[in-house]
């Protein structure tokens, strides 16, 4: 066996790149920090075992002086002129490719580069700008909130984080209710955190118990709902929990989604749970993403406002408000994604 060390964000990325290159049976050794030194290739040390006779044999290279065949050329010649109709169809000198490089769909890349090349200035600056002024964004100020999503995207903890910022340490009372069939372990967790929190708790198996704890009584503080992770293919639990919201349009409803997650399978999650209405959107995992730029494609093509970002495990710092200025800027090359995450 021998090893190999790659630097990366994330030990999934780490991990793409490593089985890419050496085998799908190439083990995780370690994983540590990088380096001060080693910092700019990756926040990440992670170091894998392999068997080098096991490992992917590159492709024979083509000389450069073989004859191509007329079938290659054909293909040349193809590529050349979508390449010339595409400068040619873009105005100002711009070039969308630099977004679709980073993730966004080609449709949503040209409309935004000719709306940018119509701003003027600089070609990152404009691009940002045009980005952020697409970005719905929502400050959080509600009263009654729900986590509402599928299974593992990070619901309880980023409720624990929102009572200890936007409750504790706010000196605002916080009550946390549990609604629904939770997994094993599940609710005995969110009652460890609550007592943590010093926050009343409540786990509710029905729905209509909590419906009458919540019209019954008036609370001047923060009430936080978690629901229970929720597949999207379960139309019958999205329904029961769809009829529940629209007796009571107090509550924000924030999906919770991972912002790691390709944009089209965070738009499928948006449309499954849309019968819940949906009026903010929460991402966690963002230290775990290679850019925002799939974040930035769902607010836009959802038109639903975002609301916070989940940007590590520690409770609760690792928890902002999105920023659409910033959040642009990380894929228009005016900052980094440190300065999210």
């Amino acid at each position: 066996m021998q090893t190999k060390t790659y630097f990366a964000s994330s030990v999934p990325a780490a991990l793409e790149v490593a089985r890419q290159e050496l085998g799908e049976d190439a083990m995780l050794v370690t994983s540590k920090p990088a380096s001060a030194e080693a910092k700019p290739f990756g926040k990440l040390e992670v170091t894998f075992a392999y068997d080098p006779k096991a490992a992917p044999v590159e492709k024979q290279r083509v000389r450069a002086d073989a004859p191509k065949s007329e079938m290659e050329e054909i293909r040349e010649q193809l590529a050349s002129l979508r390449m010339a109709m595409g400068k040619a169809s873009t105005p100002y000198g711009q070039d969308d490719g630099d977004l679709v490089s980073a993730g966004f769909g080609a449709a949503l890349s040209r409309d935004i580069t000719v709306a940018a090349a119509k701003r003027g200035g600089g070609r990152g600056a404009a691009l940002a700008q045009e980005l952020a002024s697409r970005i719905p964004v929502a400050a959080f100020e509600a009263k009654t909130v729900a986590f509402i999503g599928p299974p593992g995207r990070g619901k309880t903890t980023s409720l624990v984080k929102v009572a200890a910022r936007y409750g504790i340490a706010e000196r605002v009372p916080v009550r946390i209710f549990s609604a629904g069939a939770h997994g094993v372990g599940c609710q005995e967790q969110m009652a460890r955190y609550a007592t943590i929190l010093g926050a009343p708790y409540q786990a509710f198996e029905s729905l209509d118990g909590l419906h009458l704890t919540l019209g019954g009584e008036t609370w001047k503080g923060l009430t936080l709902i978690d629901t229970p992770g929720i597949s999207p293919a379960d139309r019958m639990e999205i329904s029961d929990l769809g009829r529940f919201f629209a007796g009571h349009p107090e509550i924000e409803r924030h999906l919770v989604l991972r912002a790691d997650a390709r944009s089209a399978d965070m738009s499928y999650v948006i449309s499954r749970f849309s019968a819940l209405g949906t009026n903010r959107l929460l991402f966690t995992g963002m230290d775990e993403a290679v850019n925002a730029a799939a974040v930035i494609e769902t607010l836009i093509s959802s038109k639903i406002p975002g609301s916070l970002l989940g940007t590590g495990q520690t409770i609760p710092d690792d928890l902002q408000e999105v920023d659409a200025s910033r959040m642009a800027k990380l894929v228009c090359g005016e900052a980094s994604l440190a300065a999210v995450a």
